[in-house]
């Protein structure tokens, strides 16, 4: 009965091919809702595994399940009888020094022990620049993929845009990704430079195609892992946005945001799809089971599963042996937590490590750039971590910032220093990675007025202020009052100089006024404890200190 029915779909699919070549439409599209003969092949025993934003935290713990268990949970499956894919939804080879401190380089050896079978690119990918990306892709035993990013030069794709998975009963999984556009602000814009990220109209342009492309393929199955999110100012290019815009995906693997979802969006078309996201830092584990109702989630969180590929974990634990051993010294002490991933947040507020941190960048550039700085200028994204109370070591350090970003100083005048505190907080008292911590710098936000978008920022997705000054109040600069009119000495990261984030007037003011020092924003932190502090936070970082207002 089985084979007269597989037969009968293949019988009838075919003469749909014909009626549809007869109408000079060309290859089915899931789109149309006609489906070829290869098509109609459905998953008998399918799971797709998923992770996303993992950054570096591969070692199980009680809030990290580790990456030895995301290998021995696919072995399960497939020992079951199951078609396995893996799946990874970015930002995997930035983050704590496990992976920070050699820039990546051990991550794809984890993962090819771990099985992977894809993985899209996250915009910290692009964190150590495209060379080490492609070096890094490369060591992949897995396509990693993209199709949202283009070569300016050559206008092809940057990466391999899609893979057609092919089941053991020949049906077909087509999957393909895009990356969030705000990657050419998020990460530091020279790191991207040469290349276009689609977004809006074009974005979803370029999903339709991969959608109708791989259906003519003759996937049944069609997934996007998008490393997008749903974080409100990054609209139109979330991964609802896609949804709305496009026909025929079933399953939309996101990333980005750090949240936890399981959802269903509609689509252009009117019918639902489901929209999974797992969290981050390996906190949860999807598992996406394909029935005859198409795909169901299960989330499996850390201490909910006990199975481990002991090879897999005996390589990460040598990995970090050795980083432990290298980072293992010890900076210094603090007698009280200092906030840097905590409520309140760096993204939407004061803290005491945003103070600490730019006190710690405004000293050290004072110290060795030719031009003293009036202030320091810190986007709230830069600081990664809390440092916990007690000992703190070159390890929590880096931790805090393992971006590795060099330190500088820009001359910038009192309207740009404006316009940029206005674009920066533009989201509060909601979070956004731009946040303006500082040192020398006293402003406030009026929340209760909303932000007024002017023009389009080039190559970013932040718009200008309409009107800087609207909603933020500069009271001081320096210890000088503030003057439109002035100019100042900002000290900052080359990410900040180069226009990252919201940050476009700086780096146009940093075309002629604008150098480095030779130091990197985590030494700021380790000199200026071991130096400048004597090795011990004092009481004055115990709390915020009121540079920032929000009213």
């Amino acid at each position: 009965m089985k084979m007269f029915r597989t037969l009968a779909t293949s019988l009838l699919a075919a003469l749909l091919l014909i009626l549809v070549g007869c109408s000079g439409q060309g290859a089915s599209s899931h789109s149309s809702g006609l489906r070829s003969a290869a098509e109609s092949l459905l998953p008998e025993k399918l799971v797709i595994i998923h992770t996303n934003d993992v950054h570096g935290y591969l070692e199980s713990s009680d809030t990290c399940l580790g990456i030895a268990a995301v290998s021995q949970l696919k072995a399960d499956y497939v020992a079951k009888g199951y078609d396995v894919l893996l799946l990874d939804g970015g930002d995997a080879i930035q983050g704590n020094m496990l992976v920070g401190l050699n820039k990546g380089q051990e991550v794809p050896d984890f993962m090819n022990a771990a099985g992977y079978d894809a993985m899209a690119l996250g915009n910290h990918e692009f964190d150590y620049g495209s060379d080490v990306l492609q070096e890094r892709t490369e060591a992949c035993n897995f396509p990693v993929l993209c199709a949202n990013i283009v070569v300016d030069a050559t206008g092809e794709p940057f990466a391999e845009t899609h893979k057609v998975f092919t089941l053991s009963n020949g049906a077909k999984v087509g999957v393909f990704a895009l990356d969030t556009p705000s990657t050419s602000t998020t990460s530091k814009p020279s790191n991207t430079k040469g290349l276009s990220f689609l977004s809006g109209e074009d974005l979803y342009k370029c999903a339709q195609d991969q959608i109708d492309g791989l259906r003519a393929e003759g996937c049944s199955v069609v997934v996007c892992i998008g490393h997008l999110g749903e974080i409100p100012s990054h609209e139109p290019n979330r991964a609802s946005d896609v949804i709305a815009k496009t026909t025929g995906l079933d399953v939309f693997i996101d990333a980005h945001d750090h949240e936890v979802e399981n959802a269903m969006l509609t689509d252009a078309s009117g019918k639902e799809v489901l929209v999974v996201e797992t969290g981050c830092h390996l906190e949860n584990i999807g598992v996406l089971t394909w029935g005859d109702n198409g795909f169901t989630e299960n989330l499996i969180a850390a201490g909910g599963y006990d199975g481990s590929d002991a090879s897999v974990a005996s390589l990460v634990s040598a990995a970090n042996d050795t980083i432990v051993k290298a980072l293992s010294e010890k900076v210094g002490t603090t007698p009280f937590e200092l906030n840097g991933s905590g409520n309140p947040s760096v993204r939407n507020s004061e803290t005491n490590l945003g103070d600490f941190c730019t006190d710690a960048v405004l000293w050290l550039v004072g110290n060795h750039a030719d031009v003293r700085p009036d202030a320091a200028i810190l986007n709230g994204g830069c600081i990664r971590a809390n440092i916990e109370a007690g000992d703190v070591t070159l390890r929590d350090i880096c931790e805090v910032m393992p971006f590795d970003d060099q330190l500088c100083v820009i001359q910038v005048t009192g309207a740009q220093l404006l316009e940029a505190l206005e674009a920066a907080t533009q989201n509060a008292p909601e979070e956004l990675g731009s946040f303006p911590q500082v040192s020398g710098i006293q402003y406030s936000i009026n929340t209760s007025i909303p932000y007024e978008k002017g023009d389009l920022y080039p190559n970013s997705t932040f718009y200008a202020p309409a009107n800087p000054g609207a909603r933020v109040t500069l009271s001081d600069v320096g210890g000088k009052g503030f003057d439109l009119q002035a100019t100042y000495n900002i000290a900052t990261t080359g990410f900040i100089s180069q226009g990252g984030d919201t940050y476009y007037c700086f780096a146009e003011a940093a075309v002629d006024n604008s150098y480095t020092i030779g130091y990197t924003d985590y030494q700021a932190l380790q000199y200026y404890l071991q130096d400048e502090l004597d090795g011990t936070v004092p009481e004055a970082y115990a709390q915020s200190q009121g540079r920032v207002v929000e009213e």
